[in-house]
């Protein structure tokens, strides 16, 4: 995986304090992947548009590469053919073996907040409908999976370092996304439930 792209196909959907979380949440994802494996951050939009200046002084400050152009022409610019794109309702669940396949990786850049579902299917639909959708689920679930860009790009590195994609979610996902899921347990809990502390 030489290249982590984050589509700014839906920027003009979010507000003031979306952008600025969005803007954040690429910066935190610059400083992730940059740092562990050298591979280059790229936003891109597929037009000028409302909310593309604050991304654009993002980029100015943090080190990323913001393009606007569509999807499909920046892959090829970058000569990258192995790209997946990492979607929530994606086709298929993501095994450490794809992520050592792809060049690229898409991730939505789309915060939280934003009321839309399946609004990173529509840009994959619509900027490169031939590349696959993966998600990334524990033991067959989104439900505790993080879903903040800088997360997800975590996740992506972390499985690419221990050869595992469960324990890159169990070291990267929160204590509240840990507990949903009951993989984490009370430190405060004793070890016989019966006995008191």
């Amino acid at each position: 995986m030489r290249l982590v792209i984050i589509d700014l196909g839906a920027i003009h959907i979010h507000s003031l304090r979306e952008l600025k979380s969005l803007a954040i949440q690429i910066e935190l994802t610059n400083s992730i992947v940059v740092r562990k494996l050298g591979t280059r951050v790229i936003a891109v939009a597929p037009m000028k548009t409302m909310g593309l200046d604050y991304i654009e002084a993002s980029s100015l400050r943090s080190g990323y590469r913001l393009l606007v152009a569509p999807m499909e022409r920046v892959i090829d610019m970058l000569g990258a053919k192995r790209v997946i794109v990492m979607d929530p309702y994606g086709e298929h669940d993501l095994r450490v073996e794809d992520l050592e396949w792809a060049e690229a990786v898409v991730l939505g850049g789309i915060v939280d907040r934003t009321p839309i579902k399946g609004i990173t299917t529509l840009l994959r639909n619509m900027g490169l409908p031939w590349a696959p959708t993966m998600r990334i689920t524990l033991r067959g679930s989104i439900l505790g999976v993080p879903s903040e860009i800088n997360n997800i790009a975590a996740i992506l590195i972390k499985a690419l370092e221990v050869g595992s994609l469960e324990n890159a979610i169990k070291e990267i996902q929160t204590k509240r996304g840990c507990y949903s899921k009951g993989f984490c347990r009370d430190p405060k809990a004793s070890e016989k439930p019966w006995e008191e502390s």
